[in-house]
């Protein structure tokens, strides 16, 4: 099966008072994950009940393919929209068997193509790395397990979308990064249409092809993991995304904008003739090196914060402002010490 884009355009949606989602567009290619990830209350799970086709749309239209499911004259109901969807907890049937589960929908004896419904159910527990556990009841599965369950009963009648809302939020930090990874893959390589709403910066970045991050119910900005945390196009989408520097500019010359820190290549791309008034990094961008003998250097180190894989140094700079390096592994400073405060890349503009 050759998995259908999905495409939704200036969408509306709300519950009777002002639109929860407010003119917002995003797109998920062929067979490909797109993550659209915003804080609690930004819109993000109505967006996915929206185009799962449980709450009706103010404007805008939903297609799925070639087919619109939502739009001027059109409201197609969810159980024709060929959608799958994961919820947080799975919602699994505590009294039906795990196969019972996944053939939840299908056919009781036959598919249309005359496969037994039970071959199918088979040929999905396998998929999820599960063979052997359909006569088990859920409570005798783990968190994760019962997670791959329902994404089976989801991939049951091979839908065109799955939607995934929050699916591994329930489980401890290692387990959801694994399940995480595995459901990424399996989804590829099924060559499904996903959209994946968490509030987990780390997860969206890491798993999926396309982000969209949503602020206030609209799409503030859409597209590949390195290019929305690389190239943020506001400060609102730099700061969701992960810890930011923002440093004031003196002067822009070629590009080039002087701060604090020295000069600093803006990114071609926003380059304008306009000065901008701030200049926006990520803490990863700011080399902290002890300052020579004699030397009072860029600022003095506040703090440092061991993470085991990294650490983040404070650095208070002579106009009283502080900022924030992250270093790999242990930056073997102390407060205290003078340090010179060196930037990596290209700023970009805010």
């Amino acid at each position: 099966m050759t998995a259908s884009a999905l495409a939704v355009s200036d969408l509306v949606v709300g519950y009777g008072g002002p639109p929860v989602v407010r003119q917002a567009s995003c797109t998920a290619a062929a067979g490909a994950m797109l993550a659209v990830v915003g804080a609690s209350g930004s819109g993000k799970t109505t967006l996915l009940r929206a185009i799962a086709g449980f709450i009706p749309v103010t404007s805008g239209t939903i297609l799925i393919g070639d087919r619109m499911v939502d739009g001027p004259g059109v409201v197609t109901p969810p159980e024709r929209r060929n959608v799958g969807i994961v919820t947080q907890d799975g919602s699994l049937f505590p009294h039906l068997t795990v196969a019972r589960n996944v053939g939840f929908g299908l056919p009781r004896r036959t598919l249309p193509d005359g496969t037994p419904t039970s071959d199918r159910v088979d040929e999905l527990l396998h998929l999820v790395g599960l063979s052997g556990l359909g006569d088990r009841s859920p409570h005798e599965l783990s968190g994760g397990q019962q997670q791959r369950v329902a994404l089976a009963r989801a991939l049951a009648p091979r839908p065109d979308v799955v939607l995934l809302d929050e699916p591994f939020s329930a489980l401890d930090a290692g387990l959801r990064i694994e399940l995480g990874t595995e459901v990424r893959d399996l989804l590829r390589s099924a060559g499904t249409t996903t959209v994946l709403v968490t509030h987990d910066q780390d997860e969206a970045l890491s798993l999926a092809d396309s982000v969209a991050v949503m602020i206030e119910g609209q799409i503030a900005q859409q597209g590949a993991p390195e290019e929305v945390y690389a190239r943020p196009s506001s400060l609102e989408v730099a700061d969701f995304l992960g810890e930011v520097v923002v440093l004031p500019v003196l002067s822009l010359a070629g590009g080039v904008a002087t701060t604090v820190l020295g000069d600093i290549a803006l990114d071609p791309t926003e380059v304008s003739s306009d000065v901008p008034h701030r200049v926006a990094l990520r803490p990863e961008q700011l080399v902290v090196m002890p300052a020579p003998q004699g030397d009072q250097g860029t600022g003095v180190v506040e703090a440092v914060v061991y993470h085991g894989h990294d650490s983040m140094i404070e650095v208070r700079l002579p106009d009283g402002a502080v900022v924030r390096a992250r270093a790999l592994g242990s930056a073997e400073l102390t407060p205290g010490d003078p340090v010179r405060v060196a930037v990596t890349g290209a700023g970009q503009r805010v």
